[in-house]
């Protein structure tokens, strides 16, 4: 699911939860909920995320 390669592209880059939400305008709690796929992030956060793992949005949903 895609909580799983938002935690997998973090934790591929040794970031903390802490460290990886700012970056891209989230609190760590909203990051927490996306990685354990109890919430979708919308279209703006995922396209953010995508940017900063320099992935595509694609690859994230998939």
């Amino acid at each position: 699911m895609y909580g799983d390669k938002i935690a997998e592209l973090r934790q591929a880059r040794s970031l903390t939860q802490y460290q990886f939400a700012p970056k891209v305008g989230i609190k760590r709690a909203a990051l927490s909920h996306y990685e354990n796929n109890r919430r979708e992030p919308d279209y703006k956060t995922l396209i953010r995320i995508a940017d900063f793992f320099k992935v595509t949005v694609d690859y994230i949903i998939r």
